[in-house]
Parts: C-alpha cells; structure tokens; sequence
C-alpha cells in the first residue's frame, strides 16, 4: 500500500447494544477534544463496530450519534444473553475440538442456524433504522462477517455490491441472539466470531486505533486474539493505540451487552472516559 505511514485506520469492535453506545461515546468526547477519530482513511467495523463504522463512514458526525445514543432505546430489542458465558462456551467449545478454530466456528455456526430468533425482517428493521440509509458509503469502510458453513471470516465493502443492511446485519448477527443473514449463498454470523476487533484487517496502515469495548478477552480463545493483532501490528510498523474499557465503562456496558436499557449510561461512561484519554489520542492520531 503506497505511503501506509500517512494513513490511518480506525478499527471499531464488537460489543453489542452498550458496547456500541460507548464507542460512540468515546468517538464524541474525543471529538470535544479535537481528536477527530472520524477523518480516518478506513474504517474496519464487526459486529456493533460495524454500525458505528458504516455511521461515522456515511459522515454523520459524533456528536450527533451521542445525542442518538441518550436519546432513547428506539427500535432497539431487548434479548436476554451472557458475555461471560459466551466466553465460558467458547473456551469449553475450543477445548472439546482439539484447538481447532475452524471446526469451533463450524460448531458455532450449526448453532446460529438452529437457534430460534426473531426473523430477519425484523432484525434487518433495526439495522436499518440505525443506519438510516440503504447505500453504501463513499468513504471506505470495511465490515467483518463469519460464514456459518465453513466457519471462514470475511469483509464486505462497497465493491462487493452486496445489500449494505444485509451486510451490516450479518456482522451483527449473534448467535443464538439474531438470525443469520444469507448473502450470495452463504448464511453469516457475527464478524466478533472471528475476532471480536479484527484489528489485523488494519495490516498496512500507519496509525490504527481500536476501539474494543469487550477488552482483550483473553478467556475466550475462540474470539479474543486482541493482544496478538496489536502485536503483530506492530511488528509489521503500523504504530497502535487500543483503547479498553476503563473500570466504570465496563460497569456500565455490562454482562448482557444486547441490553438497550443501559445504552444512555454506556455512552455517558464512554464520553467521561474519552476525556482521560485525549492527550494520548492526540500523539496516536496526528
């Protein structure tokens, strides 16, 4: 990629309805400090990562999405769901397959399929209100999805021409939580099924920052392979700021995740946070 060390990427994680929230509050107090997280020159999303991406992608400004964020559950679902015995299942899972992360991914795939959720019309509803638009940004903006078959991750951008709520669905789609979503002949899940920030899609880039508001994860060894993207980004000359949950977001984001009750509390935790944050932001995104 010709002159990486002058661009920048912005890799947003998975972490549900109130990880979501405090993405974008963290997005919004950074930009109170000058810290414009939204003039990256990519955009890698997966899961809630993915909307806030697609958003900040279609130029809706960060202050705009907080006031979103404060301003109610709207079209939002409530489902009953565990991050931590998600994490406990896949740990178990890893180890009743012999390490193999491709058959865990199958195994987890056989279970979105079977599991019995709203219906995609419904959930493509939500997504669609949140995203406000049909059309795929102009900016660039990548976004991470599992095939539930094979258990492979994949990205979905403009030039794949596929449905862009379909797409966004289906990095959205947890499973046991929402339905698979079918494109080109694939069913696919959520993109945090292969890594919960997919910061190694980032490979080329200058400067990235990731925003993960699950943290490293590291009980989950499914999913949580946060610390050896940062590290092999940087062996690779990208220069990395990742940006965790401090203890009073992780509060506020909580253990069910898919919790729209507690979207307002999760952004007002990441906008008091972004202010601890923003001298150090500063130096990472210049």
């Amino acid at each position: 990629m010709p002159h990486a060390q002058k661009r920048r990427c912005l890799v947003l994680g998975c972490g549900g309805v109130t990880g979501l929230a405090w993405e974008i509050g963290i997005l919004a107090g950074l930009a109170r400090q000058d810290v414009a997280l939204a003039a990256a020159d990519l955009f890698i999303g997966c899961s809630a990562g993915s909307v806030a991406g697609a958003q900040l992608a279609l130029g809706v400004p960060p202050m705009q999405l907080l006031a979103m964020q404060l301003g109610g559950t709207g079209a939002e679902q409530y489902r009953p769901y565990s991050q931590q015995a998600a994490d406990d299942k896949n740990r178990e899972l890893y180890g009743k397959v012999g390490a193999d992360l491709r058959q865990a991914r199958q195994r987890i795939g056989a279970h979105a399929l079977r599991s019995a959720t709203p219906t995609l019309t419904e959930r493509r509803a939500i997504i669609a209100a949140r995203l406000g638009t049909s059309d795929w940004p102009s900016r660039p903006l990548l976004v991470v999805a599992v095939d539930t078959a094979t258990g492979e991750g994949r990205s979905f951008s403009a030039a794949d021409q596929v449905d862009f709520v379909d797409a966004i669905a289906a990095s959205c789609a947890v499973p046991g939580a929402w339905p698979a979503v079918p494109i080109g002949g694939a069913a696919y899940m959520d993109g945090g099924i292969r890594s919960m920030t997919n910061a190694d899609m980032a490979a080329g880039y200058g400067q990235v920052v990731v925003l993960a508001p699950l943290g490293y994860r590291d009980g989950n060894p499914v999913s949580g392979h946060l610390r050896r993207e940062l590290q092999t980004l940087r062996e690779a000359g990208s220069q990395v700021h990742a940006v965790l949950p401090d203890s009073a977001s992780e509060r506020a984001i909580g253990d069910n995740v898919l919790d729209p009750a507690r979207r307002a509390e999760a952004a007002e935790a990441g906008l008091r946070q972004a202010s601890a944050i923003a001298q150090a932001l500063k130096e990472a995104w210049r």
